[in-house]
């Protein structure tokens, strides 16, 4: 179901963004204010358009949420108590904390609505350490960078 939401949510987010850049481009006086002189045969277009961007939708929110295993044999609350840290500075808030695992979220409304509120980062526990589950460009950045403190302070990976 989440799969689902996210693509009717990316297939939203793609009509805004192709809309907008149309309406920019007529308020400059690039095209003209006629459906029939941006688009090649007009309304029918708009059709094509429309299933392009469903067949895009429906494929990107399985390239662009991953999930990703980092190892450590730190204790797990000393590990937490440095995921916490960690993710206050990269400005996020805790929003659980279970046995099972910790999700964080971006604490600016404007981080939130960069990532159509697509902003959580779930980590959960497993016997080598935790995985992390998020957005691919965040959870790369947010992984390498927990996996460089883990090794910094002499915690082994």
């Amino acid at each position: 179901m989440k799969y689902l939401i996210r693509a009717i949510k990316y297939f939203f987010y793609f009509a805004f963004f192709a809309t907008a850049i149309i309406l920019a481009l007529i308020l400059v006086g690039i095209v003209e204010a006629d459906i029939n002189a941006v688009f090649e045969n007009g309304y029918e277009d708009l059709w094509k358009i429309a299933i392009f961007f469903a067949l895009v939708a429906a494929v990107y929110p399985n390239l662009a949420f991953i999930t990703r295993q980092v190892d450590t044999d730190a204790p797990r609350d000393s590990v937490k108590d440095e995921i916490t840290e960690f993710m206050k500075e990269r400005r996020y808030e805790l929003e659980s904390d279970t046995s099972e695992g910790m999700t964080f979220r971006v604490r600016s409304l404007a981080g939130k609505l960069s990532k159509m509120y697509e902003d959580r980062v779930t980590f959960r526990w497993n016997a080598e350490g935790f995985t992390m589950e998020g957005l691919r460009k965040d959870l790369l950045r947010l992984a390498a960078g927990l996996e460089t403190r883990f090794l910094r302070n002499g915690q082994p990976e």
